[in-house]
């Protein structure tokens, strides 16, 4: 591979085509690029928020070797500004021309870039609309939270960005790492009005919502959670209550669509300009982004949790060397970064905590680690630590809170996870060594964790405190 495309989309969780999230998203970019390379089915982020996701991901490291926890911590809390610690940093170390526009890192202002990694680097201001749903105007939701139908005619972050970065993809280049990142389809949920006409007047309810319709207060998808569960359910649930006061939760789960659809015709036109550029054969394309969202699944909202819908997330490594397969072994986000060096055939970084897929996307051998971890402290007031682990094998997850808690599920036969195997009116010999064998990573993890830091009210949730 001479060349790397690496492309990040903001919030976007399994409703996407190759991964089966919901049934009516609209992605055909991303079966485009899943027909022309490894797909991993069970990708999973080091952490459900944007900036320890995306800080495990860059630099390869889990978010308790580094203490970025949560929205709050930056990257540059721990990493030096300048010392090119970050895959792209690597990159432009080992000759490669570094190019990059819109949200990559978690920061969308240019103060939090760090311009060392690269060699060109172009951010749009973001652009403010006027409130567009029944909760935004009536001041249940903040700006921010909005979603609706985009009928400004001004071109969006996205579309500055991705215009600006057309230019710098040109025939012929080589030795080039460009990297864009979407905003959207993070909220507000504000796109053009011919992404929402893709959809019905009434779209399907999230497949895992366990409900006919949705209701804030049938607390029965929370029956098996105990004491950590539910706080941590708790503490996503506000944009859920708002939303069935106004009546918009089904136009609230149309606009995540719209706004998925619009970001995977974003994904398309990067494509294109590869394929005119001729530059496909000589690029390798890696897709990825860095958590789940939940849309009312155990009356959650947005991510800050750790349950499937929050942490599964697209994974997709494409070009003319890469196999087209399919791969459903569990694997993280953290293993993005070496096993781009890899392919690339650059050499190895010994400091890197993920794995190299590159044998397992030339083979489909699993890989050594044979789990995925994620790691997160939520904003839950009245609790001093607030830490959750979970680990998620190819058949299970096993999470344990703070408070000792404990939740097993078998995604053999319940994939939205309702049942509780851990739960001592379930747990038998056999749950309690899965959750032992599944726990000895956990345990090691907890030995080596930084102390997590007060955070109060993540700057991202304090609409749902």
């Amino acid at each position: 591979m001479k060349n790397l495309l690496l492309i990040s989309i903001e919030d976007q969780n399994d409703w996407a085509e190759p991964f089966g999230g919901h049934p009516q998203a609209h992605t055909p970019n991303m079966m485009r690029l899943a027909r022309r390379g490894t797909v991993f089915g069970q990708a999973y982020a080091a952490a459900p928020a944007c900036s320890p996701a995306r800080t495990a991901a860059l630099f390869s490291k889990w978010p308790w070797e580094t203490g970025i926890y949560t929205n709050r911590h930056e990257w540059h809390h721990h990493f030096e500004k300048g010392g090119h610690k970050s895959l792209i940093g690597r990159l432009r170390d080992a000759g490669m021309t570094t190019i990059g526009s819109g949200k990559i890192f978690h920061d969308t202002f240019i103060e939090g870039i760090d311009l060392a990694d690269w060699d060109d680097f172009f951010l749009a201001h973001h652009v403010e609309h006027a409130p567009k749903s029944k909760a935004c105007k009536a001041g249940g939701f903040w700006p921010r939270a909005d979603f609706g139908i985009d009928d400004s005619g001004i071109p969006s972050f996205d579309d500055r960005n991705l215009d600006w970065m057309l230019q710098k993809i040109q025939p012929g280049m080589t030795n080039t790492a460009w990297a864009f990142g979407t905003f959207r389809p993070h909220l507000p949920f504000i796109v053009p009005k011919e992404f929402f006409d893709i959809f019905p007047d009434e779209v399907q309810n999230p497949p895992g919502l366990g409900m006919d319709e949705f209701d804030p207060h049938n607390i029965s998808t929370q029956r098996d959670l105990r004491k950590g569960g539910k706080l941590f359910a708790k503490s996503v649930s506000k944009s859920g209550r708002v939303l069935n006061r106004f009546g918009e939760y089904n136009f609230f789960v149309k606009s995540y669509l719209a706004a998925i659809a619009y970001a995977d015709s974003i994904l398309g036109k990067l494509l294109d300009r590869m394929e005119e550029c001729g530059l496909w054969d000589e690029t390798l394309i890696v897709l990825w982004t860095d958590h789940g969202w939940q849309l009312g699944e155990k009356l959650c909202f947005r991510k800050f949790t750790l349950w499937e819908r929050a942490l599964h997330v697209p994974f997709i490594f494409s070009g003319a060397d890469i196999p087209t397969a399919r791969i459903e072994v569990p694997v993280s986000t953290v293993d993005m970064a070496p096993t781009i060096l890899s392919l690339l055939g650059l050499p190895e970084e010994k400091d890197f905590s993920g794995q190299d897929l590159a044998p397992t996307i030339r083979s489909g051998k699993p890989p050594a680690r044979d789990h995925a971890p994620s790691y997160w402290v939520a904003a839950v007031k009245g609790e001093e630590d607030t830490t959750g682990i979970s680990i998620r094998s190819e058949r299970y997850r096993y999470i344990e809170y703070w408070n000792g808690n404990r939740e097993l599920y078998d995604h053999a036969d319940d994939p939205w996870e309702y049942r509780n195997l851990a739960l001592p009116k379930r747990s038998d010999e056999v749950t309690e060594g899965i959750m032992a064998e599944l726990g000895a990573p956990l345990e090691l993890i907890k030995r080596n964790a930084r102390p997590a830091k007060p955070t109060g009210i993540d700057r991202e949730t304090v609409d749902d405190d």
